[in-house]
């Protein structure tokens, strides 16, 4: 069996209520890989970013190609950003507005949640983990990692996203594509924005009782999963291409492609 990941142009938005908890206005710089600037709002001035650096609203993060970094407001609140991505905080709310690229957003329990937008989509978080991109054409796509979503078009309609699922918004936000399942073991295991920094993510227990539990539902047959490849093209979305245990990647161009060994195939 052949599960083919072609993953670019994938958004997240994620947008929920306050429930009286702090607005995000700042968060610290905790790790910065190669390229990231800080473009103030008040004169369009640009800086470098800096570990230990606070960031504040409403300046805009910028990345630049093969570069990452991780925040971590006061809450907990921890925010990945990809390459070539580009964010700010919306003031006096517990909102991101991605203008491109990538993020990975997980606000802890019990801190109010959190939102990141795109357009007039926006997905809502309550303690939960899942990561946005942004595709060529306005593509949006949300994955969740553990816990669950909203996502609220445009037009007022909402679908949630469990553990394990990937939804899409149209790129005018006026109509979803259906709720699919991704191979939450083989995606994560490969995706930089969780597995490529120094430490791990603070939600990385939650994702793996997901993932285990996944996978007892399809070792069983409890479940009949019907995986949807992701279709991107490469831009916003790094995935560290070193061996899952259990499956070969090659990577040709945008296309990662992911098999599964099994006794008879052997490694390669």
């Amino acid at each position: 069996m052949k599960i083919r990941l072609l993953l670019a142009g994938l958004i997240i938005f994620a947008s929920v209520p306050v429930f009286g908890a702090g607005a995000l206005t700042q968060s610290t710089f905790t790790e910065i890989i190669k390229q990231a600037n800080v473009e103030a709002a008040a004169d369009k001035s640009v800086s470098p970013a800096q570990v230990n650096e606070v960031f504040r609203v409403p300046d805009v993060v910028r990345t630049g190609s093969n570069s990452r970094l991780e925040m971590t407001a006061p809450d907990k609140t921890i925010t990945r950003v990809g390459e070539n991505s580009a964010f700010t905080f919306e003031p006096g709310t517990r909102d991101i507005r991605l203008e491109k690229g990538s993020v990975l957003f997980h606000p802890p329990a019990g801190v109010g949640g959190g939102t990141v937008k795109y357009g007039g989509t926006s997905a809502a978080v309550l303690g939960t983990t899942m990561v946005c991109f942004v595709g060529p054409g306005g593509v949006f796509n949300i994955v969740v990692l553990e816990g669950e979503a909203l996502v609220t078009l445009a037009n007022g309609q909402t679908v949630q996203v469990g553990p394990g699922q990937t939804v899409s918004a149209s790129a005018d936000g006026n109509s979803f594509s259906p709720v699919m399942d991704v191979h939450l073991g083989q995606f994560a295991s490969h995706l930089l924005l969780l597995r490529g920094f120094s430490t791990p993510l603070s939600s990385m227990p939650l994702i793996e009782a997901a993932i285990q539990l996944q996978n007892e539902q399809v070792a069983s047959g409890k479940r009949k999963f019907n995986f949807q490849p992701l279709q991107t093209t490469g831009e916003g979305l790094e995935l560290v291409l070193n061996k899952y245990p259990d499956i070969s990647v090659t990577l040709s161009g945008n296309d990662l492609t992911i098999i599964p060994i099994s006794p008879t195939t052997g490694a390669k």
